[in-house]
């Protein structure tokens, strides 16, 4: 099979050649990776693992990162950051901004909310066609947690009980945002990719963020309104949560999400053979390899027997996608990279 055919192949759920894989780490990450296999580009290095999908990108062409006092800076959200360094790379601090201090619709009205115009997506025609092999997607949707940056997480939970208006405001807005995005995506490149990526967290270590009549209410109307969208321009949609979400799959399944990430397997109710149990016939697998303790603290053997484990029981007889169950991190081993893309691992179970 082509990497493409392998990929719809599994998020159909249906048997491929070998268990499709996706590539996503942090900048540092990759820098390390091609220094050390001594390769000059990102494509290089997936081609080295053999990755089967490949990420677009629009061109940003909007205004730039407003500048504040001691670092701090605000993106084309007005979500505003403090580049720190950390022992193994670097991460954003987010701060305040004034979106912590809305009291009412009309104060959310008042920010300055961007549109689409602040990308070219002509430039994705051309990504398009140099990966016309592989399975292609196009990611950065985010219905919930980057709302809940712009005006704090306790915030959005606060409005969601007590100021309901607001909270459907908040996703009103990143939802119409989203869904002109992907729409502009499809109509410049002629539809020429597979699958849509939604990242949001509904979950932390142990549990859910919110009740289910909850996520039914503020969260649910606005990622069906997304998935919708997606179906009826022909691509298929990834849905994205860390954490324990384990109650929140049949309510994905029930929306037509047709690809899960990253399934954190060290969060509460995560366990591959449980999930592939209850949930296999009915959705689609990616992730599974664990970036909190396998990846950055295991041997090479162990990830081996990590993926081993995977491609057994969440790849039985298809339906699912090797990946890293969160962006690798820059404490992880290379070598424990590479022992997690050796192509050998990933014969499927028929």
């Amino acid at each position: 099979m082509t990497p493409r055919e392998r990929v719809l192949t599994a998020i159909e759920r249906k048997c491929p050649d070998r268990t499709p894989a996706d590539y996503k780490a942090e900048p540092t990450v990759n820098r390390y990776m091609l220094e050390h296999l001594k390769l000059d580009a990102l494509d290089e290095l997936l081609e080295y693992l053999q990755s089967d999908v490949r990420r677009l990108e629009p061109r940003y062409v909007g205004p730039p990162n407003k500048c504040f006092a001691d670092g701090v800076f605000a993106d084309y959200w007005g979500i505003r950051s403090k580049h720190l360094k950390a022992d193994h790379g670097s991460y954003d601090m987010h701060v305040h901004t004034p979106l912590w201090d809305a009291k009412s619709v009309a104060d959310l009205e008042k920010h300055d909310w961007p549109t689409c115009d602040i990308f070219d997506y002509s430039v994705m025609r051309e990504q398009c066609a140099r990966y016309r092999d592989c399975a292609i997607m196009y990611e950065g949707a985010d219905l919930f947690t980057r709302p809940c940056i712009l005006r704090n997480m306790e915030n959005v939970i606060l409005d969601m009980v007590e100021r309901p208006e607001m909270a459907h405001y908040l996703f009103e807005r990143f939802t119409d945002f989203y869904c002109e995005d992907v729409t502009r995506a499809v109509e410049a490149t002629d539809g020429a990719f597979d699958i849509y990526g939604e990242w949001s967290d509904y979950g932390t270590q142990r549990a859910l963020l919110m009740s289910i009549p909850m996520f039914r209410t503020y969260i649910a109307p606005y990622l069906q309104r997304l998935i919708d969208r997606c179906h009826s321009l022909g691509l298929k949609f990834m849905a994205h949560s860390c954490g324990a979400i384990r109650p929140l799959i049949p309510d994905l399944i029930a929306m037509g999400v047709d690809l899960l990430d990253p399934i954190q397997v060290a969060a509460e109710g995560m366990e591959p053979a449980g999930l592939k149990r209850d949930f296999g016939g009915k959705i689609a697998f990616h992730g599974g390899i664990c970036t909190q303790h396998t990846l950055p603290f295991g041997t090479p053997r162990d990830v081996e027997e990590a993926v081993l484990d995977r491609v057994a029981t969440l790849g039985a007889g298809g339906g699912y996608i090797l990946a890293s169950s969160h962006d690798i991190s820059a404490d992880t081993p290379p070598e424990n990279i590479l022992a997690m893309y050796k192509p050998e691992l990933r014969t499927i179970a028929r």
